[in-house]
């Protein structure tokens, strides 16, 4: 904000405080000024209100998305299993399976002949094939190099292993291990990995690499179904369920899945929460109470009225028309006083044992479905500069801009009204200092009169 000093004119020609008299003048013609900057500030705060309103609808079209992309059911694995564990997906359904695992998967080994002199001692020269699900990668070993550098030049050659020197009873081998386990299936546990070697130097001894442990499958038996896997964790056996291997059975073991009622709770209290968030920040927007003031807030504002109306149809709306389960109350969300949601459990858990794919489909149907609602409203008000919110918010922002360009001309006509005061005072106090001087000549005058 442009400043001007205060005037300082002294006064003492006339005798009148004439820095006030300037000043209480500058102060009353600024007043247009000091109300300009309030409304601009009441602009500001609506704009600010705007932005918190936003970041509450992105946070709910968030959880919406999450609900509309996992579905709101959670499944866990209610069973403890020796020979491995579940971990069901928002995908998994319950049920009971017979799991039994008849082998766990193995990666592919190689080792060294033993080395004397520990990871320092000295490899022969020459030519490494590695060959990898019938893939070869050559590594070029230099004569005398040591066991460490060796292992070191294959971890870099870009082949799927991993080398390193392994120390016992005073002699040292360099190991390589295939990173992934088990073999292409239908393949030979052989293609995993296989070594060559071609000595060409005179120092030290070669590696004399040979595989002792060959690749090996997971073998596991589901109902009474084989299927073999390369890895130990498997996810397309049991629909929606990843399985982690880890030791062999000899009896098959139940895996139960059950829907989880709290698990579920958890996943839709997202949602509510996030809804909640919002329409508290709306319904704070537009609420006037005697001691606000109007004009930095949203009260009575239509974009904000038809957002709570829009909110409030997300609540009441068939998202599953013609289904067991058509809108939010029928999984236990309902509407408090306050407008915010609750869940009720046992309504919950009703509907999950009644329908449980209809809970899920409240969320995930197309078009009329919540997450797909819940998408296009917020959308509707936050995307892009069309939509309702950033439409008011521009607007808002254009007024805030007007308003300074108005402040700016408004304190260029008080300063120029500062300086005009300022020099007709100067003038004032000049021509009174000048009759003052007259007078002063005059009563002297007539004081010499007298005394002749």
């Amino acid at each position: 904000m442009p400043t001007t000093p205060t005037f300082r004119a002294s006064g003492l020609a006339s005798g009148l405080d004439t820095t006030s008299i300037v000043n209480d003048l500058v102060k009353i013609e600024s007043r247009t000024i000091d109300l300009t900057r309030k409304q601009q500030d009441a602009f500001k705060a609506q704009v600010s209100s705007i932005g918190d309103v936003m970041s509450k609808l992105t946070a709910l079209r968030t959880a919406a998305s999450a609900l509309g992309a996992n579905g709101a059911l959670a499944v866990r694995a209610s069973s403890t299993n020796s020979g491995f564990s579940a971990s069901p997906s928002s995908s998994a359904a319950s049920g009971r399976y017979s799991l039994q695992v008849d082998e766990l998967a193995q990666a592919a080994r190689g080792r060294s002949q033993a080395f004397a002199g520990g990871a320092t001692a000295q490899v022969t020269g020459g030519t490494l094939g590695l060959t990898i699900d019938g893939a070869t990668t050559s590594v070029t070993l230099d004569d005398g190099m040591t066991l460490t550098q060796a292992a070191d030049r294959i971890n870099r050659s870009g082949a799927a292993v991993s080398a390193s020197v392994l120390e016992t009873n005073g002699q040292s081998f360099l190991s390589v291990t295939r990173r992934d386990t088990g073999f292409v299936v239908g393949q030979p546990a052989s293609s995993a990995l296989q070594i060559a070697e071609i000595s060409s130097g005179s120092m030290g001894q070669p590696l004399g690499l040979a595989i002792t442990q060959p690749a090996v499958n997971a073998l596991v038996t589901v109902d009474g179904l084989s299927f073999e896997r390369r890895g130990n964790v498997i996810a397309d056996v049991v629909p929606g369920t990843t399985i982690s291997l880890s030791r062999k059975t000899t009896t098959p073991e139940d895996l139960v899945l059950a829907t989880s009622t709290t698990d579920t709770q958890a996943a839709l209290k997202r949602f509510t929460d996030a809804y909640n968030d919002a329409m508290k920040v709306v319904r704070g927007a537009l609420a006037i109470g005697e001691q606000t003031d109007r004009r930095r807030t949203l009260g009575g504002d239509p974009s904000l009225r038809g957002l709570q109306s829009a909110l409030q149809g997300l609540v009441v709306g068939e998202a599953n028309p013609g289904s067991s389960v058509r809108t939010l109350a029928d999984v236990g969300i309902k509407t408090q006083t306050d407008g915010s949601l609750s869940i009720d459990a046992t309504r919950l858990e009703r509907a999950i044992a009644a329908d449980p794919s209809a809970v899920n489909a409240l969320f995930q149907t197309a078009t009329t479905g919540i997450a797909a609602a819940t998408t296009t409203m917020v959308d509707r008000f936050t995307l892009g500069s069309n939509s309702i919110l950033e439409l008011r918010k521009s607007g808002l922002d254009r007024s805030i801009r007007q308003l300074d360009s108005r402040i700016e001309s408004l304190q260029l006509r008080v300063d120029s009204f500062r300086e005009r005061l300022v020099k007709q005072f100067t003038a004032m106090e000049k021509v009174v200092g000048q009759f003052k001087s007259i007078g002063d000549f005059l009563t002297s005058r007539e004081k010499q009169g007298s005394k002749e």
